[in-house]
């Protein structure tokens, strides 16, 4: 392939544009070229296939935001630098490398190599900042779990290039796999995800239920995951999500009705400080839930009170 007297410029700009925070520059006194492949996985995360020789890869002069780059480097002369901890190639099949995108890093490459790396962000994989830095160290640790990621890091981009139809369905996996590496570096077992997962979605809801447009596709880029995750993970409470945000937002709605403090308030303002659009849509609602009407619960409430 021939040189890229320019590398650093329309590669750097793609993955910049891509979501992942980094600048492309020449190492000096080498020929260099640089080739770099992005695909949007959605839910923030995103697969990069990259090759090239003479480069180094730091962070974006606009970088330190909060997300996590795993990478499988082919084997050859490179270094990876971060923390004041240096990886090299110790083995010749490829080795997994973590960037965290808030601290300055460096990756240097002076053979001809080839990067399979998915970047997202750090919440997804719940990983406390403190713990990246040991989780790093660690990475190469379970032989078993890190070639089992390479190996999925460098299909997932032959199956990018290949069929790119098919990368909805096994992003989750991916991310899930990735979840599993890190915290096993930290040598901490991996609980069910789903279960945390599960909490921090019903908190979403429950602070977010005066927003109309509050619903699952709003739900699941809030968390970083596919509307197809959020079913599925969902599916165990046993109820679907628009149920559940029904049911929370006619609780609230209650709730503010039998407080006699909110006497001033219209049955439209209680509907719409819950969600609701519609006050007849509200009330019937309502009243199916509860077997009355707002405005009968609100009556009875008053007529009861001292």
């Amino acid at each position: 392939m021939p040189p890229d007297p320019q590398p650093r410029l329309a590669q750097s700009s793609a993955l910049r544009e891509a979501g992942v925070p980094v600048s492309i520059r020449p190492l000096p006194g080498r020929d260099r070229w640089a080739r770099v492949r992005t695909w949007n996985l959605g839910c923030g995360a995103v697969l990069v296939d990259a090759a090239g020789t003479g480069v180094s890869v730091g962070r974006d002069r606009g970088g330190g935001v909060s997300r996590l780059t795993v990478a499988a480097v082919s084997p050859g002369d490179w270094t990876f630098t971060q923390y004041g901890h240096t990886v090299t190639p110790t083995r010749s099949e490829p080795t997994l490398i973590l960037i965290d995108h808030t601290a300055p890093h460096d990756f240097r490459r002076r053979d001809v190599g080839t990067a399979v790396s998915i970047t997202l962000d750090r919440t997804v994989v719940a990983i406390q900042p403190a713990d990246v830095p040991e989780a790093a160290r660690h990475l190469r640790d379970g032989p078993a779990l890190h070639d089992l990621i390479v190996r999925s890091l460098v299909d997932l981009a032959d199956i990018a290039a290949h069929s790119p139809s098919a990368l909805a369905t096994l992003v989750d996996p991916t991310v899930d796999l990735v979840r599993a590496l890190l915290l096993g570096s930290l040598g901490r077992r991996p609980d069910d995800p789903r279960a945390d997962l599960l909490d921090r979605i019903r908190t979403y809801i429950d602070a977010h239920l005066g927003e109309p447009e509050l619903g699952p596709t709003k739900v699941a880029a809030a968390h970083h995951i596919s509307v197809r995750h959020l079913h599925s993970v969902w599916s165990a409470t046993g109820t679907t999500l628009g149920e559940h945000i029904s049911r929370r937002r006619l609780d609230e709605a209650r709730d503010t009705l039998l407080d006699s403090r909110n006497r001033h308030l219209t049955i439209a303002a209680v509907a719409q400080r819950h969600g609701f659009v519609d006050a007849t849509h509200f009330t019937r609602r309502f009243r199916d839930a509860y077997g009355v009407t707002p405005g009968r619960l609100r009556r009875d409430r008053l007529a009861r009170a001292p």
